[in-house]
């Protein structure tokens, strides 16, 4: 038997050009996946600068010093925090514009009636950091020194009272109509665009009560011009033990459990590689002992919970809230 050697070398220099050109053509069907973050990340706040953004700032900062890539924060505040999350709503869903995530959304999503997203499915959880109770506070100068004087003193003054929020619709809102409805007190409700302006307002006398975050009021607390009255959770807060809750102030409220979480979503279609590797990274640096010691510093206990968790709470979160607004018969355009 014999072999035609030329014909041999010719059909295997053909086949080997061919299995070359084969795998160049898978390579670009499917390129590698590249790192991420390769560029700077935004992180769009939907209020004031001075609340809130406080701590994602120092959240974002860890971020960024474990991703060698900046996180620019930007903050656009109005409506309840709705223009923000409309805007990272609409994204591109890289994962390179992503949203401070706080109980606000959850509220907005059951309130508001011609809203452009749907929190459950216009978004998708990224990770929670911190969580904090609402607090109610007062301007130090209203002569009352605990929630049952008052309660007293509103009811003697119909209407008289005003009341801050971090807008119509947020948590801060929503708690302070759920207590004023418990008690049958008549205040009038002055919103804001973020905590931080509300709380400037209650320090200037502008307002007489705010409920917020413990994080927006500790400053102004430790500095005497404002007055906490009561915490919103069943347990008091391990940061200011000498502050009892709302149910243990006697004003006739037997249950009241209400408090505020921070984390952050980005827009639905977010590839699940980039979801999952931003929620370990914020397991990452949740671990800093110093990040964890800056947000106690600001009233908040650090709590990292992963994405798939977050997504389960926010479920539950709007069926409650949705409650409440329908006992309150709020409705917001």
């Amino acid at each position: 038997m014999s072999i035609n050697c030329t014909a041999w070398l010719k059909r295997t220099q053909l086949l080997a050009k061919a299995a070359l050109v084969t795998a160049a053509a898978l390579c670009v069907a499917a390129p590698a996946q590249a790192a991420y973050p390769e560029r700077p990340v935004r992180l769009v706040v939907g209020f004031a600068p001075g609340g809130s953004d406080i701590s994602a700032r120092l959240v974002a900062q860890k971020l960024s010093e474990l991703w060698g890539q900046p996180i620019v924060v930007e903050n656009r505040p109005g409506a309840g925090g709705n223009i923000g999350a409309t805007q990272v709503s609409r994204a591109e869903p890289d994962g390179y514009t992503i949203l401070l995530m706080v109980n606000s959304y959850t509220i907005n999503t059951t309130v508001y009636q011609d809203l452009p997203w749907d929190l459950l499915k216009s978004f998708e959880p990224l990770g929670r950091y911190a969580q904090s109770p609402m607090v109610a506070v007062v301007n130090a100068n209203l002569p009352v020194k605990n929630l049952a004087e008052f309660v007293e003193y509103a009811k003697s003054r119909p209407g008289q009272l005003n009341y801050g929020s971090a807008g119509t619709g947020t948590a801060p809102h929503l708690a302070v109509e759920v207590f004023a409805d418990q008690t049958g007190l008549k205040l009038t409700h002055i919103p804001y665009k973020g905590s931080g302006p509300s709380v400037t307002a209650l320090a200037a006398d502008e307002v007489q009560l705010a409920f917020g975050a413990m994080s927006a009021f500790s400053a102004l607390i430790n500095d005497g011009r404002l007055r906490p009255l009561a915490v919103t959770t069943a347990e008091r807060f391990s940061q200011q033990p000498e502050v009892p809750t709302v149910v243990e102030s006697k004003v006739g409220i037997d249950e009241f459990d209400l408090n505020i979480s921070y984390g952050f979503l980005a827009p639905a279609g977010t590839p699940k590689e980039i979801v999952q590797k931003f929620s370990d990274d914020l397991g990452k640096v949740m671990q800093d002992p110093e990040l964890q010691d800056a947000l106690r510093q600001r009233g908040l206990d650090p709590v990292y919970i992963d994405h798939e968790k977050t997504g389960e709470l926010m479920k539950k979160e709007v069926e409650f809230w949705a409650k409440i607004a329908k006992r309150l018969d709020l409705r917001l355009n």
